[in-house]
């Protein structure tokens, strides 16, 4: 599998901080102009409830998943000029992208504890990251070689967790 190399290629904490600071205000905007409008269209307070929830649970799962797999990206990813991979080095899939997605929808301490864990992290993964093998880079970071696949054991408040990840040669070795 190939990897990314050197730190200055992953997005750092603060980065990706601001990341998800701009597309949680862009997605709120976009639902709050979007909850408005269809409550001057509509007077039925059930049907303004259920359109809104479905329309925005729609346009969330567009903005965050499809965008963020496509070459476009969502506007803090242009903004900050990242992209999400996968463990390969290519684009990140569907299934990593929904689940990293599932830990918004999860609850924000979620979200908190999750961008805390890639502060220590050697690849800046956050706790998501590692759960999908993805990874945020920089958009013109390029895979820098190959290395070894490895599992590694994770011991998470009280809990066993086995990550894959890509295994760095060290500079000795190459």
């Amino acid at each position: 599998m190939e990897y990314i190399s050197g730190a200055r290629y992953y997005a750092s904490f603060w980065l990706r901080l601001l990341i998800d600071v701009i597309d949680f205000l862009v997605f709120g905007a976009v639902c709050l102009a979007l909850a408005g409008t269809v409550f001057v269209l509509f007077q039925h307070t059930r049907m303004i409830l259920n359109l809104t929830f479905t329309t925005c649970s729609a346009l969330a799962f567009c903005y965050f998943v499809v965008l963020k797999r496509s070459t476009v990206g969502t506007i803090g990813f242009r903004i900050c000029k990242v992209k999400v991979v996968g463990i390969d080095g290519r684009r990140a899939g569907w299934f990593g992208l929904i689940v990293r997605f599932s830990f918004g929808v999860l609850g924000p301490m979620n979200w908190f504890t999750d961008l805390l864990w890639l502060s220590g992290d050697t690849h800046r993964q956050a706790l998501r990251d590692k759960i999908t093998a993805t990874y945020v880079v920089k958009r013109l970071a390029e895979p820098a070689g190959t290395g070894k696949v490895v599992y590694r054991n994770y011991d998470i408040i009280g809990l066993n967790f086995l990550f894959r990840e890509v295994e760095i040669p060290s500079a000795t070795s190459l």
